[in-house]
């Protein structure tokens, strides 16, 4: 029964978050995005000037910025996805 206790069930995800809050996140997300497209065009720059050798041995222990941006994205499309399903099914559900 303890166990039971802070489990998260399936309707958790239908929650929908304050959506002045989830206009912040999104701002913020997207200001996060300029940042890193700005940074992967910078990347590419630097890895057009030198050989494939120099940029691999340059590049270790720096940010990738086009991994990061990948995963900001999904993170947003999901998040933006999630709160549009459960707009629709509270719409026709109440």
């Amino acid at each position: 029964m303890l166990l039971n206790l802070n489990k998260v069930n399936w309707s958790h995800s239908l929650k929908l978050k304050d959506y002045e809050s989830h206009k912040a996140s999104n701002i913020d997300t997207m200001k996060t995005l300029k940042r890193l497209t700005g940074q992967y065009n910078k990347w590419i720059q630097e890895e057009n000037k030198e050989t494939t050798k120099e940029f691999i041995v340059s590049s270790v222990g720096k940010m990738n910025p086009k991994t990061h941006l990948m995963s900001n994205i999904d993170d947003a499309m999901n998040e933006n996805v999630m709160e549009c399903l459960g707009t629709m099914i509270n719409t026709v559900v109440f």
